[in-house]
């Protein structure tokens, strides 16, 4: 396990440099499409697919994260707007909304800042709301965007829990294609 480690960190680099270089400015330029990873509460690998809608920009935008205990899918419409860029010509504001769905499988739950503990691990169905705002900066000369955001959620985990989570702030990293 070890060796698989060493091993992989030094491919996952070579790779993503060599993707970040293959392409021409003029491709990261007219970027539709996203492939990146966002760090946070509930991070995951996501894929986005951008679309002009008069001045601004809808995208879907569809990630899977894994954490210890549970996996979720989210599903989010996001608007890109182009408000920004008196002060960035590549920084964007970015909202939306959608929604995620997954399982949880613990012996525990926090509802209202309490810990509740059960005498077994439960498999814990789950669904909810979420919401998006961030800001987005894209790279002309690198097929490449980094972004910051705020992913407010809404969650009912059956049986009977319900979770509120204000703020899961993260970052994205995204290889534009």
């Amino acid at each position: 396990m070890h060796y698989i480690k060493n091993r992989v960190s030094p491919f996952i680099i070579s790779l993503t440099a060599s993707l970040l270089l293959s392409h021409s400015p003029a491709e990261a330029q007219f970027a539709e499409s996203h492939l990146g990873v966002r760090g946070g509460m509930y991070g995951g690998i996501y894929y986005q697919n951008i679309i002009p809608a008069g001045t601004a920009e809808t995208s879907f935008f569809a990630m899977i994260s894994a954490s210890r205990e549970s996996v979720r899918a989210t599903v989010l419409k996001l608007t890109y707007e182009t408000s920004l860029s008196e002060i960035a010509d590549n920084l964007f504001f970015v909202w939306g909304y959608g929604g995620h769905a997954g399982f949880s499988v613990t012996d525990h739950t926090y509802f209202l800042g309490r810990k509740y503990q059960f005498e077994y691990s439960r498999f814990r169905p789950l669904m909810g709301m979420d919401g998006w705002a961030g800001l987005e900066y894209r790279f002309i000369t690198v097929p490449f965007s980094i972004g910051l955001n705020l992913k407010p959620y809404f969650e009912l985990m059956f049986p009977g829990f319900v979770s509120m989570v204000p703020g899961d702030i993260g970052l994205t990293f995204a290889y534009t294609f």
